[in-house]
């Protein structure tokens, strides 16, 4: 992994773009801050397909400005942003997905390199840590924690006010999060939507210089969904878009199916057409715990798949290689707006 301390405005090509491609491969970059003894981590383009926090970031050091303490940054899945297709790759193909791979066995090359991130954190002993993504589809804004407190929810409160809480296990960064180093998700919206950009750089203006960010201001509203599912799909299947049964695919998906992100649907609301060869075999619903929960969300009228409840729909992607490679949404029962206090 290439290592960066304290790279001058001048030593920075003047895009983002043009940076990664200099780099090539995976770069740490740290930048002394006013408060030396103090350290915050930031994790971005995990993901080759999701560059609003690549983008602040870089914006962020050509301005030359000095964090109000260190700043430990990574930057992983280059070799994926920059392959073929500027941003089209989530994953270097034939690797596994970066965002899977910071639990044992870290025996292959994403896993190597996730590995070494979490040794140069724990070198570091960084006070917290955000890990700045972007949705395939389009989407709001929103943080995602695997357990709920307020040093989660204020962390996210930077960015955005929608916090989904999972206990779902992938083995993604956030997961490996503690009361010595909190680790949040920040999801800035969907890859092509043209406010992404611009909440992953307001937020990270929040992260970089407010003395606290890992106290929730008083009345601060969070919209809360916790305990969400996965809609996965047989990895041989065949996928399509298109507002209507496309003959020979397993499942045919709504052309803007996306645009229920972060909306409440109700029971009946179509989410594709099965096909005949495996009809909803092709699903994979499980809870936290391994079990088929599939109709406890979803059923089957003819070919249609259908939600079996009210839901909140989110993280639909309009990719058929990322449905298959990663899920096609994912779904929570609850909806609920509280006031958090401190």
């Amino acid at each position: 992994m290439k290592k960066l301390i304290n790279p001058t405005p001048d030593e920075l090509l003047d895009s983002a773009e043009a940076f990664i491609k200099e780099m090539a491969d995976a770069v740490m970059i740290f930048v002394e801050g006013q408060q030396a003894d103090r350290t915050r981590g930031i994790v971005t383009l995990l993901h080759g397909n999701e560059p609003s926090g690549l983008r602040a970031f870089h914006r962020w050091l050509k301005s030359g400005e000095k964090p109000i303490c260190n700043i430990l940054c990574f930057i992983p899945a280059i070799p994926a942003a920059i392959e073929e297709q500027m941003f089209r790759h989530r994953v270097f193909p034939g690797q596994r997905d970066m965002n899977r791979c910071f639990f044992p066995p870290f025996s292959d090359e994403p896993g190597k390199i996730a590995e070494e991130i979490l040794d140069i954190f724990s070198d570091y002993q960084p006070e917290c840590i955000i890990d700045i993504h972007n949705t395939s589809g389009h989407s709001p804004d929103f943080g995602v924690v695997v357990y709920e407190n307020a040093v989660h929810e204020a962390l996210v409160s930077l960015f955005c006010d929608r916090l989904v809480i999972t206990d779902l296990r992938l083995g993604a960064l956030m997961e490996t999060t503690s009361r010595r180093c909190p680790v949040v998700t920040i999801e800035c919206g969907g890859a092509q939507d043209d406010g992404s950009d611009g909440v992953a750089w307001k937020g990270l203006q929040k992260y970089l210089y407010q003395e606290q960010v890992m106290e929730l201001e008083h009345g601060h509203h969070m919209d809360l969904y916790r305990h969400p599912i996965r809609l996965e799909l047989d990895q041989e299947s065949v996928v399509a878009y298109a507002d209507s049964y496309v003959l020979g695919t397993d499942l045919t998906v709504p052309s803007e199916l996306d645009k229920c992100n972060f909306g409440t649907v109700e029971r009946g609301q179509l989410i594709g057409w099965l096909g005949g060869r495996q009809g909803a075999d092709c699903l994979r619903v499980h809870d936290a715990h391994g079990c088929d929960v599939r109709d406890k969300y979803f059923e089957v009228k003819g070919n249609q798949l259908l939600t079996a409840q009210r839901l909140k729909l989110f993280m639909i992607t309009t990719r058929p290689d990322i449905a298959l490679s990663d899920c096609l949404l994912y779904a929570a029962a609850e909806t609920e707006h509280e006031v958090l206090d401190t």
